[in-house]
């Protein structure tokens, strides 16, 4: 969706929309009925070998990172919780992005054109919206989860048991699927190549279906789990830092004792994580969500370095959480290792203490009591 705003093919009377209306159609383009453009623009060796490199740096490690978090949660069964059942969804649409989006994306910037046909760019384009509008979804759910968890208590069980945490992602996977679809056989919009971004995007034959298509879309899939995910985050703040008041002195003397309110260092880790996840969206957000303004408001002062750089901010959103969740979660981190350095983990095992990971093992049993097994 984030390149939807570049699509440049229609035909308007821009004359009988003055003010703010025909500024905003003739900063989108003026629309055409000639075919699009399948070659980039000129690019010197140096950035071509620049925006190749990157673009498959990336593609690699999002795969190996977001496929070691899936496998991670499928191994350690204490990491099998209802939360990360919505990480583990997190790093499946990130890897649906890095499986298709990323290596068509990379073939482009090493050839300098679009030579896959019609059929990769209507899958490019459907992925490309996809995974778009998915990402802030799973993560507004995400830190709704985590606000129910922790400061509505009593109403976290009858909302995320389970079998319903399951029903409310399926929703939401399925409904936007559903909505792109339909919404592409209806010609509705359509996905065409776009060369300064080097993808295949949603594009649109009027300005009015791009603005009722914002008006669903963005409100749904991107101002209200953004706004749900910063009103939660608000008051998981809150409550930690007053469960911190209340209960320092026992927690001093066992880390892993509940309080009254029933939040545990566990609960903690868990928020840790989830403000690392959303500031890192936002990092990579904003800065992308500006360059497509000043693309769209003033698509003749945006150089093409800039419309590159909002398509390797998606992809740079796509790659990080694997980071995030090794430097803030020590379960992830220990799963990780075992993985990437199983050679090792072979050859110490046997100088491990039974004794030592006895104990570890049930202090780790008392961190997860609390949590909902999926």
């Amino acid at each position: 969706m984030i390149r939807e705003a570049l699509g440049t093919n229609s035909v308007l009377n821009t004359r009988q929309r003055p003010g703010i209306v025909r500024t905003f159609i003739e900063g989108a383009g003026k629309m055409s009925s000639s075919q699009p453009s399948l070659q980039l623009p000129h690019r010197s060796l140096v950035v071509v070998i620049i925006e190749t490199t990157l673009c498959l740096a990336m593609n690699m490690i999002s795969i190996t990172g977001n496929t070691l978090v899936c496998l991670a949660v499928y191994k350690n069964s204490k990491l099998r919780s209802t939360t990360n059942l919505y990480i583990v969804a997190l790093a499946a649409s990130d890897l649906l992005c890095a499986a298709v989006e990323m290596p068509l994306t990379s073939a482009v910037l090493i050839t300098g054109k679009w030579d896959f046909g019609d059929a990769l760019c209507e899958l490019q384009g459907f992925v490309d919206v996809f995974v778009t509008n998915v990402t802030p979804a799973i993560i507004g759910l995400t830190a709704f989860n985590r606000y129910m968890r922790i400061v509505k208590t009593h109403h976290y069980n009858k909302i995320f048991s389970p079998r319903r945490s399951k029903i409310w992602l399926s929703v939401g996977w399925i409904s936007l699927a559903f909505y792109v679809i339909v919404a592409r056989v209806t010609n509705w919009d359509k996905f065409e190549f776009i060369p300064g971004y080097a993808v295949c995007s949603v594009v649109f034959t009027t300005v009015e279906k791009r603005m009722e298509h914002y008006c669903v879309v963005w409100a749904l899939f991107l101002v209200l789990p953004i706004s749900i995910a910063f009103f939660s985050c608000y008051k998981i703040t809150q409550k930690v830092n007053q469960h911190k008041v209340d209960v320092a002195p026992s927690l001093e003397v066992n880390a892993n004792n509940r309080a009254g309110r029933g939040l545990s260092v566990q609960d903690i880790n868990v928020c840790r994580v989830l403000s690392y996840v959303v500031a890192g969206l936002l990092f990579c957000w904003v800065p992308m969500w500006a360059f497509i303004f000043w693309k769209r408001f003033s698509p003749v002062s945006c150089p093409r370095e800039i419309q590159q750089s909002a398509i390797f901010l998606l992809f740079l959103s796509s790659t990080i959480n694997p980071f995030i969740y090794a430097a803030t979660n020590r379960k992830f981190r220990d799963e990780f290792y075992k993985m990437l350095c199983w050679w090792k983990v072979g050859r110490l095992a046997p100088e491990v203490d039974p004794v030592a990971a006895i104990r570890n093992a049930d202090n780790e049993g008392m961190e997860h009591r609390d949590e909902s097994i999926v």
